[in-house]
């Protein structure tokens, strides 16, 4: 009995301790976690990884539509505002009230671009600060202080304000709303004044006004994305794990956006820059200040990014950068193949390519990025970058495209960019004609290689007939002479415009030229050239591929510079280069950058010439010989720094002779 006892006892026990074991085991048993960790830094333990990502897409959906709201609203009180701009005139009863008002919005605008929500200063900018502080009214500033590095109470200090702004406001929209059927209102003008009455949107203070401005600038890339996922760097490890230590994905997702945006689905290309060439200083010499020279010169290389939502929006502003430099209808022929072959004269679209290598990848893009959602914003970065900046001056009657391009810092291609209604560097302006001014900035080099038929004008030559009793220095046109006419084949490259290169391909005369004689003194040996009367320095069937003034710096053409002359081509490689007028080589020199193989002439009457970019020398010739007009002193080449086969022409003033530049071409027509 007592052995059946014990048994008994011993089968409880162990019944209790099975018990007791399968109860803990449940109640401790082993569960799974998923560790968030953001650039291998732990920001939190959830529960589930599709939690997070739903949370996430669901925060896309609330901006959209907070971006949505804020957009209406605004666009009614932009709308107000341009009304109010529109119709208060210094003599309305109100003008003094709405005076005050934008007053008080200034203020508060300043103060914002050095105080963050929390009236920290942004940077060191007390003495901003201070200055702004003094200018608000007293009345404001109850209660609120102005310490070393904040503004203490600073919320208060903008409650008053907006309060100020608010009241002033609904003086002004009630005035305007009693008067709305007599101030000549568009329809949509007088629908948003009804809209805005209606909604009481005078309640939205001007602080809460600029923070939805800015909200809509920052987050308005969600309107052009189905979705959005966690930052880039984001890894989510699953754990298996005793301890149940979990937080809310609202907690952790608050804890990543807090270091770091989310992400878009887009396309990243990236275009690569090279610098094509190298600048000296001797290219720019007396043109521009060391300081721009320094600025030209830390010219950047890095490759450019650029992110869209589509690769279809990079396509297209490609497309519209072309459109500019080729001219619309042009382009489309092209990519239609519907050019027509040239019958007498024209030209015809050849090829249309990017110097630089582009390539992309899909990507998630952080939204604190620069993302373009629409081709027209892209193509106007890749033609002026972030700083296009246009305006509007007034030729006089007695300025030339040339002389108005020189003096406002553009390019003669940029002129013509700017202004389609000119056609010629010819064309003349009237008196007080408004003229368009903008300066390009080019992301991309766009190469248009064309073939070209060209009528041009035989230049013809000036001899001179020595008289030995006349005084040197004196002279009469004996015989006038006559331009003759030759058809010119040649092929030409322009990037963003400006031309490159221009090879010539044949030429055929139409009509002779007849020589001018001029009839020259010659007492004393004839060093001494004339200052009424230049020659042409070529051949010729020549192309102005560049001419003196600003112009888009050939190795980059990001970049702009001062071109000191004239650059012609289009005669060929090894053609003759002509003296202008009678001087003294004073320079003779091969130089691998720079002017290149060329020659200074000193016409010992004030004036220089430069002949630049030279292939060699003519025979017999040094430094110090004398040379005539029309004598042929070198060979058409394309030394130093040159795109293509030119001359590069100077005619310099004074003793100075890298300063003192002038454009050549009213010399060379008289």
């Amino acid at each position: 009995m007592k052995k059946i006892f014990i048994y008994i006892i011993v089968l409880l026990v162990g019944v209790g301790v099975f018990l007791l074991q399968f109860g803990y085991t449940k109640k401790y048993q082993p569960i799974s976690v998923y560790q968030v960790y953001l650039d291998n830094e732990k920001i939190g333990v959830i529960n589930s990884k599709e939690e997070l990502e739903k949370y996430v897409d669901s925060q896309g959906e609330l901006i959209k539509k907070q971006v949505s709201d804020y957009s209406v609203k605004t666009e009614r009180i932009d709308t107000v505002r341009k009304i109010m701009k529109k119709v208060i005139k210094r003599k309305s009863s109100f003008y003094d009230t709405y005076s005050k008002m934008l007053s008080i919005e200034s203020i508060y605008d300043k103060l914002s671009n050095y105080v963050d929500n929390e009236g920290n200063f942004k940077e060191d900018n007390y003495q901003n600060v201070n200055t702004i502080f003094n200018m608000i009214s007293d009345k404001y500033k109850n209660n609120v202080n102005l310490l070393d590095n904040r503004i203490e109470n600073y919320n208060k200090l903008k409650t008053n304000i907006d309060s100020s702004i608010r009241v002033l406001n609904i003086s002004i929209v009630n005035a305007l709303y009693e008067r709305k059927d007599n101030l000549n209102l568009t329809s949509s003008e007088y629908s948003f004044l009804e809209d805005y009455v209606k909604n009481n949107y005078n309640d939205i203070g001007y602080s809460k006004y600029k923070y939805m401005k800015l909200y809509i600038k920052e987050n308005e890339i969600y309107k052009h994305t189905s979705n959005i996922f966690e930052p880039i760097g984001i890894n989510v490890k699953k754990i298996t794990t005793y301890k149940k230590d979990t937080e809310s994905v609202k907690k952790v997702y608050e804890r990543i956006i807090s270091k770091k945006p989310c992400t878009i689905e887009g396309y990243r290309f990236k275009i690569k820059k090279s610098t094509g060439g190298t600048l000296t200083q001797n290219t720019i010499l007396g043109a521009l200040a060391l300081s721009d020279f320094k600025n030209i010169t830390s010219i950047s290389t890095k490759d450019i990014i650029i992110y869209v939502t589509n690769p279809k929006i990079f396509n297209q502003a490609i497309d519209e950068v072309t459109s500019v430099f080729v001219g619309s209808e042009e382009y489309e022929k092209y990519k239609n193949n519907k050019q027509k072959d040239i019958k007498n004269t024209g030209s015809k679209i050849n090829n249309v390519y990017l110097k630089e290598a582009i390539s992309f990848k899909q990507i998630n893009i952080s939204v604190k990025e620069r993302i373009f959602s629409d081709s027209a914003d892209l193509a106007s970065y890749l033609l002026y970058g972030d700083n296009l900046k246009t305006k509007t001056v007034y030729a006089s009657s007695k300025d030339s495209i040339t002389s108005l391009a020189y003096k406002n810092g553009i390019t003669i291609e940029e002129f013509f960019l700017s202004n389609p209604s000119f056609t010629s560097i010819n064309n003349i302006f009237y008196e007080n004609q408004p003229i368009t001014i903008t300066k390009l900035n080019p992301k991309i080099s766009l190469v248009v290689e064309e073939s070209q038929v060209i009528d041009k004008s035989i230049d013809y030559k000036k001899v001179e007939k020595y008289d030995n009793m006349m005084n040197q220095g004196d002279e009469f046109v004996e015989q006038k002479g006559k331009k003759g006419l030759m058809r010119v084949f040649q092929n030409v490259q322009k990037v963003n415009g400006s031309i490159a290169s221009v090879v010539p391909v044949s030429k055929e005369t139409i009509r002779n030229a007849q020589d001018e004689v001029i009839k020259v003194g010659t007492k004393v040996i004839p060093h001494v050239g004339s200052t009424g009367s230049w020659g042409w320095p070529t051949n010729s069937g020549y192309t102005l591929s560049s001419y003196f003034g600003w112009r888009s710096y050939p190795f980059n053409p990001g970049q702009r510079e001062f071109h000191a002359g004239l650059d012609i081509a289009g005669t060929g490689y090894g053609s003759p280069i002509y003296a202008s007028n009678n001087g003294t080589i004073e320079v003779m020199k091969r130089d691998r950058w720079n002017y290149g193989t060329h020659i200074i002439i000193n016409h010992n009457n004030g004036y220089w010439t430069t002949y630049g970019h030279m292939s060699g020398f003519a025979k017999g010739l040094k430094q110090g010989s004398t040379v005539t007009r029309g004598q042929v002193i070198g060979y058409m080449g394309h030394t130093g720094a040159a795109t293509g086969t030119h001359l590069h022409f100077e005619i310099r003033v004074g003793e100075n002779r890298y300063s003192n530049v002038v454009d050549p071409l009213p010399y060379l027509k008289k």
